[in-house]
């Protein structure tokens, strides 16, 4: 016998579908599990964009579908972090030999442990989750170890798997006995980079060295910012390199016309020259390797030649320009910066890739080649190949030769435009000590 099929009427398909649509409506607004801007966590908005940057990496990873909008939730508001991935990402750190079994099994209670919070001026932070019991002892894990723990967990905070005060807990047991006082700057620097996934994320590691630098600078007496801006002769920075390196075009040599693709706001995706935008005036050209190199340092900069643009009367043009095989990473790399960046400053993708424009003659092992012209004729050259950018003192001094100023002018010009995070941060702190 065969059985014929029945047809369900049309209007009880749209019935039901409706009752399936209002029970799933009924279920997202009952758990309340919608990320939403102001509910942020951490430091005002007028303070940084930390939160922001968290926001619209969550938000993206929900909206790609590699996070379930309960699993972005739960990070948002720094609820819970993937227990199942953070275990299996431990567990690849011992097949590394990176971490013992009884190590991670101390390690992973923190993932359960609330979130505690202090409260301050520039909005509520987030502490380190502590131990119960287990906690490990000072050298118990070598630096070697530590920093590739703190790759994989900050890998795994960019995927959305561990949020960002889970990285600092577990990296805080790992430097237990840590002592700033008898570290190193560079230590220092690297071990609050490892209290903070966004600082690598963000390409600001500079910019904490910088930090650091300053403060036992004042901590030993040598008041770097309680002085005179420091401006060194560019030909000392030659001086301090083991061998030359050359990179681009040197002084004297013209600065070609060459082709970028914009980066920044309306104009991204349209090509342009520097050198023509530029013109016939004063320009500092940035050929880095990565679009997040040296951080805000670089914003920084631009601010202080806005300022002696100003003063001097004399026009100044900023151009930063990446040369990368990997045109997508860069531009998301820099959206994290872009909100920092004045928006007059250029922002490109060179032509030729990793190598640079084909006449430049750039070397792309370089961390950077910065240029300096006037009148299209190149004055100074500087090919940087460390990771720390605190060649300040002397791009100022570049700029006071190819201005024909002295360096007394040239701090009047700045008038007291900090050009670094530091130094911004010490201005903040003046009308508060008077």
């Amino acid at each position: 016998m065969v059985l014929k099929k029945q047809r369900i009427p049309f209007k009880v398909y749209i019935s039901s579908l409706m009752v399936c649509l209002f029970i799933a409506t009924l279920a997202l607004n009952a758990s309340g599990q919608q990320i939403k801007y102001e509910d942020r966590i951490g430091s005002n908005r007028d303070f940084d964009v930390c939160e922001d940057f968290r926001f619209k990496r969550i938000t993206r990873l929900v909206s790609e579908g590699k996070l379930t909008e309960q699993q972005g939730y739960k990070l948002w508001k720094r609820e819970q972090s993937n227990k199942a991935a953070v275990t299996q990402l431990l567990g690849e750190a011992i097949e590394a030999k990176e971490l013992t079994q009884n190590q991670v099994d101390r390690l992973l209670p923190l993932l359960d442990l609330p979130m505690r919070y202090a409260d301050s001026r520039h909005g509520r932070f987030g502490q380190p989750k502590d131990l119960v019991k287990g906690h490990f002892r000072s050298g118990e894990v070598s630096a070697e170890n530590r920093a590739a723990i703190y790759k994989r967990l900050s890998e795994s905070n960019e995927r959305g798997e561990i949020y960002d005060y889970d990285v600092a807990s577990i990296m805080k047991q790992l430097y237990s006995g840590f002592d700033e006082g008898k570290a190193t700057i560079e230590e220092i620097a690297v071990y609050r980079g490892a209290l903070n996934p966004r600082i690598a994320q963000s390409g600001s590691e500079a910019r904490v060295l910088q930090m650091v630098r300053s403060q036992r600078s004042q901590a030993t007496g040598n008041r770097y910012e309680a002085t005179a801006l420091k401006i060194t002769k560019p030909s000392e920075w030659t001086k301090s390199l083991e061998t030359q390196i050359f990179s681009g075009p040197q002084p004297g040599e013209k600065a070609l016309p060459l082709t970028a693709t914009s980066i920044r706001g309306d104009d991204a995706g349209t090509e342009f020259d520097p050198t023509v935008v530029a013109g016939e005036g004063l320009h500092m050209m940035l050929f880095v390797r990565e679009s997040r190199t040296f951080g805000r340092f670089l914003g920084h900069l631009h601010r202080q030649l806005t300022a002696i643009e100003q003063s001097s009367g004399q026009r100044w043009a900023m151009s930063i320009l990446v040369c990368t095989d990997d045109a997508n990473e860069a531009q998301k790399s820099f959206a994290i910066l872009d909100e920092r960046y004045p928006k007059s400053l250029s922002v490109g993708l060179c032509e030729g890739g990793a190598a640079g424009p084909p006449a430049y003659g750039i070397d792309k092992n370089l961390t950077a080649t910065v240029i300096v012209v006037r009148d299209g004729i190149v004055t100074h050259n500087f090919a940087h190949s460390g990771n720390e950018f605190y060649a300040q003192p002397h791009f100022l001094g570049a700029i006071a030769e190819a201005m024909k100023i002295d360096h007394d002018q040239l701090r009047q010009f700045i008038n007291d435009t900090p050009g670094d995070a530091a130094a911004a941060a010490m201005r903040r702190k003046k009308p508060e000590q008077r």
